[in-house]
């Protein structure tokens, strides 16, 4: 009768199907929002104390930006040879490690002992361990999330994640001061223990409704753009595996992932190097004071609110339009601030729309390796990926920073603008035989066969 009626039975208790499975996602993404907060607040508060304790150490400046370096570095290395383990592994197992890991170091110095806190190099190596151990935890929910969860959402988790994650930025460091200040010093840790312990409670949560979640994806969700539905999570993998090098080879053989490698490079060098010297920008090129510059990198924030918010109602289908559009709204941005950026309104603006585009893109390009690299190899896939990414990215801010005390904020940053529309005109021309060739290359499983046509 249902057929004949054009209405959908309802479910079991007499609630229907899609309104039950609206609850279930909203569900999801409230308690996938919890976790991100208390990520986010965790991550201000240890970020701080860390550099605190190196700085009251030494007295030197250097000695934080020595803390932040060895930090990059453990995560390029964690980035290459994590990978496979992830692969092979589960990711789940690792990310409750990492998240141990954190709340071990943490109490360690921040009530078990004096002589840690009191060395600087004994502060390096736990902020390097914490930036190793966390990035571990990174890449494993990046391998995670497609394994429990289907294309269209994943796509509105890691939206609304991302909203989430930058309304959350607004507010650690103000957290982060107001616990540094009550607690000073190593025991400031403590407070980041636990928010670690809070964020594997939430963690746990996470998954627990995911996996309720499941069964009710759309079966009707099939699109080229888009995983045919989620993963089963893995506890092992057969040891046939590809190695890291048969990975290489293939994205550096295919032509599809050699363009996407080559201009997604070029957009996160241009993005990271922006973000990393508006700051100086603001207080050299235009003059402002450190607590009013600082005041207005808070309309980055708003754009990339808004940001995540376009990604979560975009689809799987519209993250690649999305790479042409968001590195055309950061060059906007970016120019708009370098060339009026003395006039308030004119560099509010440029920031919001450079934060816009910044949080649209980053979202985007991490869903289209999510959804297109091989499911079984994604640890790897993305390891290697973010590995050229960051080396190229950290070679190319180190260099803005000679550049920018020999020819200036503005110029570095027109030019920066300008390689962000040259971006946007690349991503133009990734188009839809590109985008097919991303899921055909020899390691993705083969399609399959179509079924036979019936006979009588």
């Amino acid at each position: 009768m249902t057929a004949a009626t054009g209405h959908e039975p309802k479910a079991a208790g007499g609630r229907h199907p899609r309104s039950t499975t609206s609850r279930r996602l909203t569900l999801l993404l409230v308690v996938f929002a919890a976790l991100v907060v208390s990520r986010s607040l965790g991550e201000g508060i240890y970020d701080i104390a860390f550099a605190n304790l190196a700085l009251d150490l030494s007295g030197l400046v250097g000695t934080v930006g020595l803390v932040y370096c060895v930090g990059y570095g453990v995560e390029v290395v964690a980035s290459i040879a994590a990978g496979p383990l992830l692969d092979r592994g589960n990711p789940k197992t690792v990310l409750i490690g990492a998240y141990l890991a954190k709340i071990g170091v943490f109490v360690l110095i921040g009530i078990g002992s004096a002589f840690l806190s009191s060395h600087l190099w004994a502060i390096v190596v736990a902020a390097a361990t914490v930036d190793l151990v966390h990035h571990l935890g990174e890449m494993a929910l990046f391998v995670l999330l497609p394994r429990i969860l289907d294309a269209n959402t994943l796509v509105r988790v890691q939206g609304i994640g991302a909203t989430v994650r930058s309304a959350s930025e607004l507010l650690a460091p103000v957290v982060a001061g107001l616990v540094i200040a009550l607690l000073p010093g190593s025991k400031a840790l403590l407070v980041a223990a636990g928010l670690q312990v809070l964020a594997l409670a939430v963690f746990a949560a996470f998954v627990a409704v995911a996996a309720r979640q499941r069964p009710a994806a759309d079966p009707n969700t099939t699109t080229d753009e888009a995983t045919s539905g989620p993963v089963p999570d893995r506890d092992t993998e057969p040891a046939t595996l590809p190695s890291r090098r048969a990975v290489a080879r293939t994205l550096a053989g295919s032509p599809a992932w050699r363009r996407f490698t080559t201009f997604h490079t070029l957009t996160v060098l241009a993005l990271s190097t922006v973000v990393l010297s508006l700051l100086s920008l603001m207080r050299e090129t235009f003059g402002m004071s450190p607590a009013r510059a600082g005041s207005f990198l808070a309309f980055t924030t708003v754009g990339a609110v808004v940001g995540g918010l376009l990604v979560a109602r975009a689809g799987p289908e519209g993250i690649y339009g999305s790479l042409r559009r968001a590195t055309a709204l950061a060059g906007v941005g970016t120019l708009t601030a370098a060339l009026l950026g003395r006039t308030q309104w004119a560099l509010a603006a440029g920031l919001i729309l450079f934060g816009l585009g910044f949080t649209v893109y980053l979202r985007s390009a991490g869903l289209l390796v999510q959804l297109r690299a091989p499911a079984a190899l994604l640890g790897t896939w993305h390891g290697l990926l973010d590995a050229v990414v960051r080396i190229v990215s950290a070679g190319a801010i180190l260099a803005t920073g000679f550049l920018f005390d020999r020819f200036g904020g503005k110029p570095v940053h027109l030019t920066l603008g300008a390689l962000l529309l040259l971006t946007a005109v690349l991503w133009s021309t990734f188009g839809p035989r590109d985008r097919r060739d991303l899921g055909t290359t020899a390691l993705h499983p083969a399609p399959a066969p179509a079924p036979a046509p019936a006979t009588e």
